[in-house]
């Protein structure tokens, strides 16, 4: 059986989600929505999409019988009443990250999903990629790195010649670094700690941040946060829109560390982990075999195959993780001062 996946978006994310549906194993790519049908026509034609499987709204795709789930990758501040929507409509649903802008949101979407009985997964799709699964399982076996100790991710790029058009320079499109990319530092911590203490994952016990909001955008162009877990296990983390970095992930621990140069988008760079001991300088690689490299490939056929197992949640990223994942979040911003229209609500 293969998932028939509807699109609502035709921005750059829907172009990389389209191209995946093409080499995925259980999905396949039968409608588009967009707010226009000239956009709508443009883009499916770009994927083997007919005229009357291209809607100018977003609505038509939620009332195409033959779509069974929706990708919603609209605008951050968008993803709450497209998914209520969706949920109306029982479609089943992956949602870009962040699932929605606040805590709030993201409980009505949980509650919803859940009283019409439809898949819902908030798309980290890194989760779902072997070289994740392999740094957990190595973290969980325990017997190279010991206890975990402190954890650093960082995820950046130079937005600049994005220009202020640009929905990162925007408040009210949930513009900014945290929103934009500071999920993936958020989630790995959480997923890291909540592994090394034997649990699919943990929420910080106390989150202190830093960053830089520009005066006229009113969105954090960097930002900075250090997290406390259970167990004495710490992170640092680090993100940015307006400054570069070196984006990778490591975990330290009593007997060693790993490094992963990655982890974001393996499909841009080597899979592979690094392993150092403590008492030997040597770096050990380990390699990471695959039989698929599109990330976002993978991440579709762990949604069908979560779904075609009668499950309403995914197990690489859970409806409780995603809560705890919000709740992070919205303590990160309060801690810099980062506020969108949402918030008053």
């Amino acid at each position: 059986m293969s998932l028939r996946w509807g699109i609502l978006g035709t921005g750059n994310i829907a172009k990389t989600f389209a191209t995946a549906l093409q080499v995925s194993k259980k999905g396949s790519l039968v409608a588009v929505g967009s707010r226009s049908d000239a956009s709508a026509v443009a883009f499916g034609q770009q994927y083997g999409l007919d005229a009357s499987q291209c809607h100018g709204s977003y609505e038509a795709v939620l009332q195409d019988p033959n779509v069974d789930i929706v990708y919603i990758c609209s605008p951050h501040p968008c993803h709450h009443a497209m998914a209520l929507q969706a949920a109306q409509a029982k479609k089943h649903m992956l949602v870009e990250k962040p699932l929605a802008m606040t805590e709030q949101q993201v409980q009505e979407i949980i509650q919803a999903c859940r009283d019409h009985h439809v898949f819902l997964m908030e798309a980290y799709m890194y989760r779902c990629h072997p070289q994740t699964r392999q740094l957990v399982d190595l973290i969980r076996a325990g017997d190279k790195i010991g206890q975990v100790k402190l954890i650093r991710a960082n995820f950046s790029f130079d937005g600049r010649p994005l220009g202020p058009s640009s929905r990162l320079w925007r408040n009210e499109l949930g513009g900014g670094a945290i929103m934009d990319i500071g999920g993936y530092p958020m989630s790995f911590a959480r997923l890291i700690a909540g592994v090394a203490q034997q649990k699919e994952f943990a929420n910080p016990t106390k989150v202190k941040g830093t960053g830089y909001i520009q005066p006229d955008t009113q969105v954090d162009e960097w930002a900075i946060a250090s997290l406390e877990f259970e167990h004495g296990i710490t992170a640092q983390l680090f993100t940015g829109v307006f400054a570069d970095s070196d984006c990778y992930v490591e975990v330290i621990g009593s007997e060693g560390s790993f490094k992963v140069p990655n982890l974001w988008r393996p499909d841009l760079g080597p899979v592979q982990i690094e392993y150092k001991s403590h008492s030997n300088p040597t770096v050990e690689i380990i390699n990471i075999p695959l039989e698929e490299t599109n990330l976002f490939a993978m991440e579709a056929d762990a949604v069908a195959d979560a779904l075609l197992g009668n499950q309403l949640e995914c197990k690489y990223m859970t409806l409780d993780d995603t809560l705890g994942q919000v709740r992070a979040m919205d303590q990160w911003r309060k801690e810099i001062g980062l506020c969108y229209q949402e918030d008053q609500v």
